[in-house]
């Protein structure tokens, strides 16, 4: 059985974070948690999302491999080295390359599946002052991804993730990250991610909108 160590599990509360000349309301501080904590639905217990387009069922865990942090070591001045990019995950072994939308995995009493990839955020951008960091994230495909819950259960950061079925259609998130952001075109890789069970509904919309108008 496939498993991967979780390096830290995070959360964080909503603050007025100022960064330079900007002041907005953002949980992206997130700290590491060191006792079990509740996993629902739509979340960790006691971790917050400032906006609604944030979290929700199918954006209810986001996750981080630790292997980027070395990556942007050089290219942000006031790295922290908890919840880089404010993930509720940091792991070891899962990336955007080995990792499948509709992949399912027991963490602790709970199962998780793979929805989408994380879409890189602007608040990322200020909080690091590197301008283009988004384009950064998204040219290099290290966006991390995101789950939703399928079972509710306690977690900790004990907690191995372990692998309980990979999808079959075997779409890696770093195809679904292509299709999104360079070949847009491509019917047929759009045909094979949509064919996907386990896509976040709202990625699915968009993505069928893409289709649609490659024809």
């Amino acid at each position: 059985m496939t498993t991967y160590d979780v390096k830290s599990l995070n959360i964080g509360k909503i603050e007025t974070l100022t960064y330079g000349t900007k002041t907005f309301e953002s949980a992206i501080r997130k700290g590491a948690v060191i006792e079990p904590i509740f996993l629902s639905e739509i979340g960790l217990q006691g971790d917050e999302q400032a906006y609604k387009h944030h979290g929700g069922v199918e954006k209810a865990l986001c996750l981080y491999p630790h292997e980027h942090y070395a990556h942007w070591q050089p290219i942000l001045s006031n790295m922290v080295e908890t919840a880089l990019f404010g993930e509720n995950i940091t792991t070891v072994g899962l990336t955007e390359e080995n990792t499948h939308i509709g992949d399912t995995f027991s963490y602790g009493e709970a199962i998780i599946q793979v929805t989408e990839p994380r879409n890189p955020c602007a608040k990322l951008a200020t909080k690091y002052d590197v301008s283009d960091l988004v384009l950064q994230v998204r040219d290099s495909g290290y966006t991390g991804f995101l789950f939703r819950v399928l079972k509710e259960g306690m977690v900790s950061p004990q907690d191995k993730l372990v692998l309980l079925r990979p999808d079959p259609h075997a779409v890696s998130v770093a195809l679904v990250n292509d299709v999104k952001f360079f070949d847009k075109k491509n019917k047929e890789k759009l045909q094979k991610v949509l064919a996907v069970e386990g896509l976040a509904e709202s990625l699915r919309v968009t993505l069928e909108k893409q289709y649609q108008s490659a024809l």
